[in-house]
This record gives structure tokens, sequence and C-alpha cells, in this order.
């Protein structure tokens, strides 16, 4: 199953709000490099308001996507064999997070997914024997989810 992780999207519209409003309420546009700085930064902004990130757990692997719309920026298929463990955090009060450790290049960290990612990173790491580390607090959150009504 491909989960999708979700993108803090009124972040990046008060970032965009407040790049491009100062300069209207103040009446005057910026001369030469700062209007040319400010187009690129508000550019950059609306860009990021269509990333995706995709993660497929699979029998020996998991891929990680990342796409601005339909188009491939980044892409890495992690094997068995290159994870030292997974670690289980607490991030926000009621936020989980999972950290994936290689031997060899950027750890993977998933934040802001559904449970269903963290169920799935769990059964792999248990099915193929990756260490598996749980912190007290993420032990919790899954107690609690556990105990929630539908």
């Amino acid at each position: 199953m491909v989960h999708q992780g979700k993108v803090q999207r009124w972040l990046l519209v008060i970032m965009l709000l407040a790049v491009n409003l100062p300069p209207l309420l103040l009446s005057s546009m910026p001369a030469g490099f700062a209007l040319y700085f400010q187009i690129f930064v508000s550019a950059l902004l609306v860009l990021a308001l269509f990333i995706k990130v995709l993660v497929k757990v699979r029998g020996s692997n998991i891929i990680y996507r990342i796409e601005l719309g339909s188009l491939p920026l980044y892409y890495k298929t992690v094997y068995t064999g290159e994870i030292r463990r997974m670690e289980f955090k607490r991030s926000n009060w009621a936020s989980k997070v999972a950290v994936v450790r290689v031997r060899k290049g950027i750890d993977l960290r998933f934040a802001l997914f559904g449970d269903g990612l963290f169920e799935d990173l769990s059964q792999f790491a248990k099915r193929n024997d990756v260490e598996l580390r749980k912190s007290k607090d993420y032990q919790t959150l899954e107690k609690l989810g556990n105990k929630r009504l539908p």
C-alpha cells in the first residue's frame, strides 16, 4: 500500500503572505535585487504547495519518493540489509514519528503520515528481523490510539 504524507499547507500560505504583504501594505515595491528575491521566494513557496511524499513498504524494501505533481524529485529504495534499526518516537502532543536508520546515506524520517504507515513499518521490522526501538511516549500513543472510538 502507498502511504501519502501530509504537507502543512497552512504554514506555506502564511510564509507566502509574510513575504508578499509588507510591500503591499507599505504601498512601495522594493527596487532591484529585493524585488527579484521576493518573486523567487514566492515562486518556491507556490511550488511547495504541490509537493507530495509517498512511501511504499514492501516485503524486503521501503520505497521513499518525493514528487512535485507527478514529476519525481527524489527517489530512494532502502533494502533490509541497509537498515541498522527503526526508531519510533513521539513528535508533538499526539504525533508519531518513525526514523529508519541506514548504514550508509541519509536516514529516512517519517512524520505527518497516517497510522497505517507506522503499523506497516513495525510489521516490516518484525518480519525482516530489523532492530526496533519504541520510546515510552510512542508506546503510550499506541495504547491511546487503540482505545479511541471509531
